[in-house]
């Protein structure tokens, strides 16, 4: 499965970044984005993407596509399709969407679930926050139920993988503590196990 590269490639960065880029205030939502974009390109890098990110910095111009955080194109797709045209970004399909939601507001998560489910892309992820076990498990059945009710995963629709931290734990926890990652199979999201945090 192609989420599994991503996913791999998130958990290789995650521990490379925390050495060097992990925040001194792990809670603050602006200090946690900026960390997260830094994952975002670093996963980028192994995945041999270029990544276009909304995140904003003062001064610069946001690289944001379709309203979505972080969208993954194949370099090679993206330096061919500049040197073609050279005055817009290239109209190719991404190989991977993802969405970084830090607020906890269960209507909000399940609108980046839709947005990033209503595009064409072979690996869709979702990272999201709640406080505590029971509220990541009952996020987790919340989703899964978006999914059946509007019908958002069909068959060959690609991956979903859905990334829930539990903020209760943030600052003293593993990342495969603080994490929880659950992946669509046929009809659910179901847990990862084993993975190699």
């Amino acid at each position: 499965m192609r989420g599994r590269i991503w996913l791999n490639s998130f958990i290789n960065t995650l521990k490379e970044k925390e050495k060097t880029d992990y925040p001194e205030n792990p809670k603050s939502d602006p200090e946690w984005t900026k960390f997260m974009k830094k994952v975002m390109e670093g996963v980028a890098e192994k995945m041999d993407c270029y990544v276009a990110q909304s995140f904003q910095e003062k001064g610069k111009e946001s690289c944001e596509y379709l309203n979505i955080d972080a969208i993954f194109i194949d370099n090679a797709e993206y330096d061919i399709m500049r040197e073609d045209n050279g005055q817009y970004d290239p109209f190719v399909l991404p190989r991977a969407v993802v969405e970084l939601e830090n607020k906890y507001n269960i209507e909000k998560i399940s609108y980046c679930l839709w947005k990033i489910l209503c595009v064409r892309a072979p690996i869709r992820v979702l990272i999201c926050y709640q406080n505590g076990k029971e509220k990541v498990k009952s996020l987790r059945e919340h989703l899964e139920n978006v999914i059946w009710q509007g019908s958002l995963m069909k068959g060959s629709d690609g991956d979903l993988l859905v990334v829930i931290g539990d903020d209760s734990a943030r600052e003293e926890a593993s990342w495969e503590d603080y994490f929880t990652v659950f992946e669509w199979r046929s009809d659910r999201l179901e847990k990862i196990e084993g993975l190699k945090w």
